[in-house]
């Protein structure tokens, strides 16, 4: 039997989702582990070492990587968590290795008897004990007899063996066996019978010629039009400027596409097509767990970038089936998952490991190999696009632009919808578009499902954008880097859906930096160099630019900081840690406040927010104004509650909250004990004697904090006697934003603020009075009511993208005459990150950010159907991935360049570093070859011919 402790902190962590108790918790397993994550293993002093000097050294779990300390989900078996049997099952799925023949049943014959599995589920046995996927994945959990796969990879038969070693004789021989599965005759893809998963046409037409409120016609103004399918295609109807909403749509698109054959205009059209790709984290995705029966509990580990999710999903699912009505408590362990690349965001992989446990007598182990990997994992969207732009002849000024996408969605939908909208809003990049006529269909096909892989779909749509300003440079005879500095986006103009970008950019300032470097003003002089010192290659230069959206349009994070009397700070947020840093950088976003980061940082936080009570009913992207205006009333109701790792949101949206709650305690806790203490020792206590300055004022030097000259109090000293007068030692806090942040009025302290949150409580120290004390009601937080909350207009929705963050590069790179084998020769990078709160991680994406790029343009790819991963035969002996002699390892330069001021935002830049390199070294093989390539990845093969 597995204890639970229930403790304050335990207790506050449940929450009730669907009639079950649902509750999170570290995954400790018998390795030494602290509640912290640290290890006991590994001296308290070498531990805390991450920190010193008040600021952060390197990654707070550096010490533990390199120690080989670190555990991830995948690292877990059923022996090694606490509390847990050391029985272990092992789950094996089959799959299906095409989607065009109707699927009658799985061979087992060839099992011995010493590789039987103890239970088999099918299609029919979900059927009959009313199991479904949650309606995110779609249906089909497993394909029944007699039905056609939805896809190729898709799960037909599950096996569960109660040991290793008859689960690994089994693998080895149902794994690559093509016979074991029994098809029928064949029949037309399920995919060609399915509309798409989603339809976007962003249409606007500026409303005068700054490009300024107001417009002609935007999604922002107008709305976003829908339209009806045909044959499983979108219909689009005939222009009519008086008729429906969608009728008047197509009548602006009609002029837009007329106005771009003006005689003074040149326009480029070109077709540019993106691959399909892997993720390729390293550690590939898993799940343990343990049904409980004695506490009828179902204990879980998932790796997931959105546990959140994971929970609401998962207790519907437990509803039904073989133990439903049974489990009363689910508990998820969140353990470090490992890379994430948004490849474990809403990942369908724990929902199949969930359905191991539901069947499984003991604690059982699904984990992919490699191969189960590729066959089964998210991957990125294939994209075809068909582009028009149009540049005024004589300004070089862009007119307008018309694009067609295409995208590969695969069996089943996940998030192909919304990367088809985000990778359509992402076209225009750093350039400013009078009109623009942008459709994006998200089709259903037989190849495994892409989801939400890093750069959601901008890596495709603004890699083709630089291509063609590279190329209409060339053909107007314009400085490339000038075409782009006479369209970039100004403050105050559109973007495509008629919104104002909110967040200021150096674009400018990005461009000259690249047109005045050395890499750029020498390219002849350089290429004639290398040349000669290296006669069996030939040398290229390529730049672009773009620049990426972070956010959701529903983003929702949460941080607690309590801070003891010795001024330890712990801290818990909503973010997952998924390898960008996430867990180091919110802890030094505490410096500002507290002299110092935090001292123990709780992450992927689910139900540690219960005291503030939220509840949220509709989905935000389709709620009503009138439904928010009336559900607002209620200071418990938020759009949303849960928050996943994704969108780069870590930097910006998750220090808005940490932020904030340090700001309470600073400010209702810290600064009034400084005052005290400042005023007893030069005023004998009298407070009105002595003008301390402003709050803001404050500063913290070397750990301690002054004002005005007065001594420096450091922070042991401000928390014992913040804990002795009852003030505010704790603060937890929600927040949302929708292309802009919700505010409200909060007292504190009997003093009225009013701070971008919609929820908050605190705590007070040990020494606060009766009456403090008995309003720690709410699992020993106060709870404090919200007054006059204002959130962002539904409206916003339609403005999907406002906040920015740009990234530029050269590159220099070399190619073998004989094999053409390309190589890396020199980057340089330039990245506009806003506020930074962590230099050296900024710098860890821009390396890690480069190679994905590289390896998206020249390298990776999966063929799509029969041969391509669904078959169950792709590996890394198969699929290439960049090597450090690939990628010019040792001369990545970059710039990081400086926020405006002390107020400029940070910005989410995890995803935006792959971009530019792509276009850059298409670029570059442009100048070494003289043709341009329109596909990706551009391999060595194909150079090769264009050399011969």
């Amino acid at each position: 039997m597995m204890s639970m402790e229930l403790s304050r902190r335990s207790f506050i962590k449940h929450g009730i989702i669907a009639g079950i108790c649902v509750y999170t918790v570290p995954a400790l397993a018998r390795f030494n582990l602290n509640l912290d994550g640290s290890n006991s293993l590994v001296a308290p002093e070498l531990a805390a070492s991450w920190k010193s000097d008040f600021k952060v050294r390197f990654r707070s779990d550096a010490i533990a990587k390199v120690t080989g300390e670190k555990v991830y989900g995948r690292d877990l078996r059923s022996t090694d968590i606490d509390g847990w049997p050391s029985e272990q099952s092992w789950a094996f799925y089959i799959r299906a290795d095409r989607a065009d023949r109707i699927y009658q049943g799985v061979d087992l014959s060839l099992l011995p008897a010493n590789a039987q599995p103890s239970n088999i589920v099918t299609g029919s046995t979900l059927t009959k004990d009313k199991i479904e996927l949650p309606q995110f994945f779609g249906t089909n959990m497993l394909v029944t007899e007699g039905a056609m796969p939805d896809y190729i990879g898709q799960a037909v038969m599950l096996l569960i063996f109660d040991d290793f070693i008859t689960y690994h004789r089994a693998k080895g021989i149902l794994q690559f066996n093509s016979e074991i599965i029994k098809y029928g005759k064949q029949q037309p893809l399920v995919a060609a019978e399915k509309d798409p998963w989603g339809v976007w046409r962003i249409t606007r037409e500026q409303g005068n010629a700054a490009g300024v409120l107001p417009d002609k016609y935007s999604p922002l103004k107008n709305g976003v039009n829908f339209p009806n399918y045909v044959d499983h295609k979108p219909f689009w109807p005939k222009p009519n400027s008086l008729g429906s909403a969608l009728e008047q749509q197509m009548a602006v698109a009609d002029d837009i596409k007329a106005s771009l054959k003006d005689e003074n205009n040149f326009v480029l059209d070109r077709n540019y097509q993106t691959q399909f790709i892997d993720p390729m984290f390293l550690e590939p995705e898993c799940f343990n767990g343990w049904f409980d029966p004695k506490t009828q509990t179902m204990h879980t580990i998932p790796s997931s970038q959105s546990p959140g999710n994971f929970f609401g999903f998962a207790t519907k699912m437990l509803n039904n089936g073989p133990l439903a009505g049974n489990v009363k408590n689910l508990v998820v362990h969140s353990p470090f998952i490992g890379g994430g690349f948004g490849g474990k965001d809403h990942t369908i992989l724990p929902f199949y490991g969930l359905l191991a446990a539901m069947y499984s007598k003991h604690p059982v182990r699904m984990a992919n190999d490699r191969f189960q990997q590729f066959q089964s994992g998210l991957k990125r969207h294939p994209f075809k696009m068909h582009n028009q732009l149009a540049i005024d002849k004589t300004t070089g000024k862009f007119q307008g632009i018309v694009s067609y996408m295409d995208l590969d969605g695969g069996g089943r939908e996940n998030f192909s919808s919304v990367v088809a909208e985000v990778g359509a809003s992402a076209l225009q990049s750093i350039y400013y578009f009078p009109k623009n006529d942008i459709t994006a269909v998200a089709n259903v096909s037989e190849n495994p499902a892409s989801g939400s892989m890093r750069g959601f779909g901008t890596l495709q749509t603004m890699s083709a954008m630089e291509m063609m300003v590279n190329e209409a440079a060339q053909l107007l005879n314009i400085d490339p880097i000038d075409l782009r500095l006479r369209n970039t986006i100004k403050t105050g103009q559109l973007n495509t859906q008629g919104a104002v970008p909110t967040s200021t950019e150096h674009y400018v300032e990005i461009l000259k930096q690249a047109q005045q470097h050395e890499m750029w003003t020498q390219r002849e002089q350089r290429r004639k160099a290398y040349e000669a010192k290296h006669p069996n290659k030939r040398f290229g230069t390529g730049f672009a630019i773009c620049t990426k959206d972070y956010g959701a349009g529903d983003d929702a994070p949460s941080t607690y900081i309590e801070m003891d009397k010795t001024g330890r700070l712990v801290m818990g947020i909503s973010a997952v840690e998924i390898g960008t840093g996430a867990q180091t950088s919110q802890a030094a976003v505490l410096a500002d406040y507290f002299g110092r980061p935090a001292d123990a940082i709780n992450l992927a936080e689910v139900h540690g927010w219960d005291p503030l009570k939220m509840i949220n009913t509709q989905s935000p992207f389709t709620m009503s104004q009138a439904y928010q205006d009336k559900m607002q009333q209620n200071p418990r109701w938020t759009p949303t509650i849960p928050y996943a790792s994704s969108a780069s949101t870590s930097a910006y949206f998750q220090s808005k909250a940490t932020e904030n709650a340090a700001k309470v305690i600073f400010e209702y806790g810290l600064w009034p004990a400084a005052k005290a203490i400042w005023s007893k020792l030069y005023y004998s206590g009298d407070l009105a004697a002595m003008d301390f300055g402003v709050m803001e004022d404050a500063v913290w030097v070397d750990g301690k904090l002054s004002a005005k000259g007065m001594e420096p109090l450091p922070l042991d000293m401000l928390a014992q006697h913040v804990h002795q007068q009852g003030l505010v030692t704790g603060a937890m806090v929600h927040t949302f934003n929708r292309w802009g942040w919700v505010d409200a009025d909060f007292t504190v302290e009997g003093q009225t603020q009013t701070y971008q949150l919609d929820a908050m409580a605190v705590k007070y120290g040990h020494g606060a009075n009766a009456n403090k004390k008995k309003l720690m009601a709410s699992n020993g937080w106060h709870l404090l009511d919200r007054r006059n909350v204002k959130y962002p207009a539904t409206v916003l929705n339609n403005a999907m993208v406002v906040y920015y963050a740009p990234c530029a590069v050269l590159v220099e790179l070399a190619v073998e005459k004989g094999s053409g084998k390309v190589e890396i020769v020199a980057t340089q990078t330039w990245l506009d990150a806003g506020k930074v709160i962590v230099k050296e991680l900024v710098e860890g994406q821009i390396e890690g950010g480069l190679v994905m790029g590289i390896g998206h343009v020249l390298h990776e790819y999966l063929p799509p159907g029969e041969e391509g991963p669904g078959n169950g035969t792709w590996n890394l002996n198969r699929y290439q991935v960049p090597l450090a002699t690939d990628v010019g390892v040792w001369k990545m330069n970059h710039t990081i360049l400086p926020p405006f001021n002390n107020s400029d935002q940070r910005k989410g830049i995890a995803e935006v570093v792959m971009i530019p390199i792509v276009a850059a070294v298409t670029e570059a093989l442009y100048q070494i070859t003289n043709k341009r390539f329109y596909h990706l990845p551009v391999t060595a093969n194909d150079i090769k011919e264009v050399l011969a």
